[in-house]
């Protein structure tokens, strides 16, 4: 989806609202379950053009400790600056630094390109399906949240014993 700007971006206090509802091919890290959607308004501000809005957006990804996929609700506010035909040389907006990875090009705003920019800053680093979430034996691979697997627990390190005991409340107090 494609919004011209050069209405806005021709008239210094010019301002435009418009809809957002854009459907996403998947990554290789997530999914969008239904379209991105929301509503961006732009402002000319003299010399800027100011992008503001709220999208939403439900996500599917794998979690970290047990892969399996899950949905994740995210709630983003856009605030974007690029430069207008007003804008001085010297000021340092994302369209001007590195054209390559602006969203704007020509007055023209490729919503797909702002909100993959969007939806990669709020992913989490590590995404965790549920709080109480098991994950996966590291022998067999199986994941625990389904029941536990037929594996033989791993010995206890024998240098960790003494901090083991205190945890079991075996070691007696300090004088």
């Amino acid at each position: 989806m494609r919004i011209d700007l050069a209405n806005v971006a021709g008239t210094p206090g010019a301002r435009g609202v418009y809809p957002v509802s854009e459907v996403l091919a998947p990554t290789e890290a997530y999914a969008c379950v239904g379209p991105v959607s929301g509503e961006l308004v732009v402002e000319n501000i003299g010399s800027l053009l100011l992008v503001r809005g709220a999208l939403h957006a439900l996500i599917r990804l794998p979690c970290v400790r047990c892969l399996t996929e899950a949905e994740l609700p995210i709630e983003m506010e856009v605030e974007e600056e690029f430069a207008s035909e007003g804008t001085a040389p010297d000021v340092e907006t994302v369209d001007r630094d590195e054209p390559a990875a602006s969203a704007i090009f020509d007055y023209v705003l490729d919503v797909t390109e702002l909100v993959r920019q969007q939806i990669a800053l709020h992913l989490p680093m590590a995404f965790i399906c549920r709080p109480d979430c098991r994950g996966i034996c590291p022998s067999c691979g199986k994941n625990l949240n389904e029941g536990p697997c037929g594996c033989r627990a791993e010995p206890d390190d024998a240098r960790w014993a003494k901090l083991g005991d205190l945890l079991q409340g075996k070691s007696r107090a300090f004088p």
